[in-house]
């Protein structure tokens, strides 16, 4: 709420991006959401972050993430993606994650 709030108080636009995970849509037991968003943030596929006057701050930095395939495995919207595919999305998720790091200043 924090991060809503600030976005309230900023002159101008502010643009807040929220994760919200749907048990339905994304086809997993209701009782594992808030484990599916804390997975999301902790293996990188959605890094906390903010941009203030162009300058990156990271919310939580993970140095060492956790692998996609955690984040994925409950979900069966991606039963469907092989191994392969799966190391490719990891390796992807990776670099955006460490590129993040670097615009933050974070080393």
């Amino acid at each position: 709420m924090d991060k809503v709030r600030k976005g309230a108080e900023i002159e101008g636009p502010a643009y807040v991006h929220i994760l919200s995970p749907c048990p339905t849509g994304w086809r997993y037991p209701q009782n594992l959401t808030i484990e599916i968003g804390r997975l999301a943030v902790e293996t990188g596929v959605f890094p906390l972050y903010e941009v203030i006057n162009g300058e990156y701050r990271l919310s939580f930095d993970f140095p060492d993430l956790k692998p996609v395939g955690e984040y994925m495995k409950e979900q069966r919207r991606f039963r469907h993606l092989t191994a392969d595919i799966v190391e490719k999305i990891q390796a992807r998720v990776e670099k955006e994650y460490f590129r993040l790091r670097e615009k933050a200043g974070v080393k």
